[in-house]
């Protein structure tokens, strides 16, 4: 996986998290009944299959179509406090809170990796009181509930200098406002999602979601939502029911202990079901961190290397009678020395691929903590670092899921975009044995903090 890869080329470890080993016979085990099935009925099966086909699974089933793609099905295959998750037989999959879709993953082109602010969705509010029967108490009900929310989704989507060979991928923040109107079991949401650069509005999706209750409202029983700018909407009909999720308050931080366990080899999962009450439907999961008290002690030695190399940059600038660049690579020696860092094994996951990959479900074996691993999950923000008032210069993302990327000059990056831009010294302008700083800089920026 790119996160162990790349704490294994900075720390020098021999040894890390391992991702890469086949499944155990137990593990193999754990397939749902409901994905073998539907793997054995219907994997090659062009069109979905019909509803009393349907109606006669043991386990939730629902029916989904893309825009320009035919109806097809998904299986719930997990339930929890972090959201609901629907897969097809290809593995792609849907996460629902509350009926609502709230992330995607393995679809082509691009995928919703973050919702926020769900505490707030009025769609939450219309199934925790059921509809009462006299007009009155309806009209009061209705009005207990919020008709307006907004909230910012983050979409995972190919750079603009996205190819084949060089696959680069980004982060972007849209801003979302919805407005609500019920009308008995139907729900219908405008808004409108807006991507801003500068502060201004460069793109604008307007959109309108529907969405039926059950005649208990207690469940949303099919819905037309808004996903993305690439994919549109997505139409759900569900056919047999999940158990809806009890409410979650505001996401906190995630922060707990994994004990190491010699004897066995537990998988990440293991624990992220174990202790469900540390998870909302909002939790941050590109900015999930593993740590452990062994491998800070191997990164404090690597920082003070690189302190070490920033210093002899600034005196060699010194030597050379350059004052701008001597002040720049100060600069940059003084604020390393602060960056709020810790080390992780990795850089985000993928919560439904963690069912369904080795690369995303590592194993937290012996080896690489003495006594316990640290579990994190936060909030990225946008943070920028690095010099100022330095003639030339060059910039770099480092995006919370690790990836790394040199911006191109007259770059502007999206508003709310999550990470770490760093403005360091030209290439142009280093010394030889020096032009590798700002690539190891940005590395050592992927263990950014985002707790503190």
């Amino acid at each position: 996986m790119r996160g162990v890869v790349i704490a294994a080329a900075l720390l020098g470890l021999s040894g890390g998290l391992s991702g890469c080993s086949l499944l155990s016979s137990q593990e193999s085990t754990e397939n749902t009944a409901a994905t073998q099935s539907l793997q054995f009925l219907f994997e090659d099966t062009p069109a979905a299959p019909d509803l009393a086909t349907l109606q006669q699974f043991p386990y939730p089933v629902t029916y989904v179509q893309f825009e320009g793609a035919p109806r097809t099905i998904l299986v719930l295959a997990a339930t929890g406090n972090h959201g609901q998750y629907w897969f097809s037989a290809g593995d792609e999959a849907l996460t629902l809170w509350q009926g609502r879709i709230i992330r995607s993953s393995a679809l082509e082109r691009e995928n919703r990796v973050h919702t926020d602010q769900l505490h707030n969705d009025p769609l939450e509010c219309y199934l925790k009181q059921p509809q009462q029967a006299e007009q009155q108490q309806q009209q009061q009900q209705q009005q207990n509930c919020s008709s307006s929310w907004q909230r910012s989704i983050q979409i995972q989507r190919p750079t603009a200098r996205y190819t084949p060979h060089d696959p680069q991928h980004e982060i972007v923040t849209l801003q979302v406002h919805s407005e609500f109107q019920r009308n008995g079991r139907d729900i219908t949401e405008q808004g409108t999602a807006t991507e801003y650069v500068a502060g201004k509005p460069v793109q604008t999706h307007d959109f309108s979601n529907s969405y039926r209750l059950s005649t208990d409202y207690m469940y949303v029983i099919s819905s037309k939502q808004w996903l993305s700018p690439q994919h549109g909407y997505v139409e759900l009909e569900m056919v047999n029911l999940a158990r809806p999720n009890a409410p979650r308050g505001e996401a906190e931080v995630t922060r707990f202990q994994v004990p190491v366990t010699p004897e066995a080899q537990p998988r990440l999962r293991h624990f992220v079901e174990a202790m469900q009450q540390h998870f909302y439907p909002d939790s941050y999961w590109p900015g999930l961190r593993i740590h452990s008290d062994e491998l800070d002690e191997r990164f404090a030695g690597r920082h003070t290397g690189m302190l070490k190399r920033l210093r002899m940059l600034a005196e060699i600038y010194q030597h050379d009678g350059d004052s701008e660049l001597e002040q720049a690579a100060r600069q940059l020696a003084e604020q390393f020395q602060q960056w709020p860092m810790r080390a992780s094994y990795i850089h985000g996951l993928d919560p439904a691929k963690m069912r369904s990959t080795l690369e995303h479900n590592p194993v937290l074996n012996a080896r690489d903590a003495e006594d316990a691993y640290e579990v994190v999950l936060a909030a990225a923000s946008s943070t920028q670092v690095g010099v100022s008032n330095l003639t030339k210069t060059e910039r770099w993302l480092i995006q919370p899921n690790g990836n790394i990327r040199e911006l191109e000059p007259r770059e502007k990056l999206n508003d709310g975009q999550p990470g770490i831009v760093l403005t360091s010294i030209a290439e142009s302008d280093l010394p030889p044995g020096f032009r590798d700083i700002n690539a190891q800089l940005a590395m050592f920026l992927q263990h950014w903090d985002f707790s503190q």
